[in-house]
């Protein structure tokens, strides 16, 4: 199947009554899935992916599944690689006083421009964690360098060598609004963004002193909030992605958190959100 035409079938909610047989028993005779496969989808946390499916196959496989009352979208991957790209920001800070609360926004490129508390529709929290390792000579005369965890084995196996490993894990909070120019990401990354008070300058950033999201939650009140990055299973292709770019994919990436930003608004939108 084109990469582009790839549809990736998810599962909002099944309907209360379903049982786990009855869950199968529809993925088996509206999806096309072999027994086994159906039964470990039909576990995972919902909303979540049950299999990447042929685009040309999706109105069929959403009519069959919508007629055994099982709430369901199939998002293409043409879809997801066209949400607007989240801005590079280095910087939001809240004009004193406003109300609905105002914001500025510093992008790295580019003129600050600002927007109201009541644009944000979304935001959807989730998190990077970066591992690095570096492989270490046990000879005092030996190389030392850094590998990815990928070639950790190769290096050690070649014997007089130990590993050092580094994690970092950063906060990401994406900002999900409605202008007048259609839909806007504004990407806040861990400490490297800057939450403040306009004007300000002398007090630190707000993500310094509390919890991000329940900061962000409380300045936007109107916002659905979605917590759920963690239990998100990145689809087969998503991962071979990542896989291919180096290093763990298991690891939360940001080609991670890309997906499933854009994948939450598109089901929040099909859902009439």
């Amino acid at each position: 199947m084109s990469p582009e035409l790839r549809a990736f079938l998810t599962v909002i909610s099944w309907p209360t009554h379903f049982t786990e047989n009855e869950r199968v028993r529809a993925l088996v005779e509206c999806v096309g899935m072999d027994a086994y496969q159906a039964k470990l989808a039909s576990r995972r946390n919902t909303p979540g992916i049950m299999r990447e499916i042929d685009a040309q196959f999706r109105a069929p496989v959403l009519a069959a599944l919508h007629a055994r009352g099982v709430l369901s979208i199939a998002p293409i991957q043409l879809e997801i690689d066209s949400y607007p790209e989240s801005d590079a920001v280095e910087s939001i800070e809240q004009f004193p006083g406003a109300n609905p609360p105002r914001f500025v926004v510093a992008p790295r490129l580019g003129e600050p421009w600002s927007f109201t508390s009541n644009q944000v529709w979304l935001v959807v929290s989730g998190r990077l964690r970066t591992t690095d390792v570096e492989i270490k000579s046990t000879d005092p005369g030996g190389l030392k360098f850094k590998s990815a965890q990928s070639e950790i084995f190769r290096h050690m196996t070649e014997g007089g060598a130990y590993a050092n490993r580094k994690t970092k894990v950063r906060a990401v909070i994406d900002l999900h609004l409605r202008s007048d120019h259609g839909p806007r990401l504004v990407r806040l990354i861990g400490p490297s963004t800057r939450i403040g008070i306009v004007g300000d300058t002398n007090r630190p950033s707000l993500l310094d002193q509390t919890n991000p999201i329940d900061l962000i939650e409380a300045l936007m009140p109107k916002a659905r909030i979605d917590r759920e990055f963690l239990d998100f299973d990145p689809p087969p292709s998503l991962r071979k992605k990542a896989s291919r770019l180096g290093g763990d994919s298991n690891i939360e990436k940001l080609e991670f958190v890309s997906f499933y930003s854009a994948w939450v608004a598109l089901i929040r939108e099909a859902m009439g959100d």
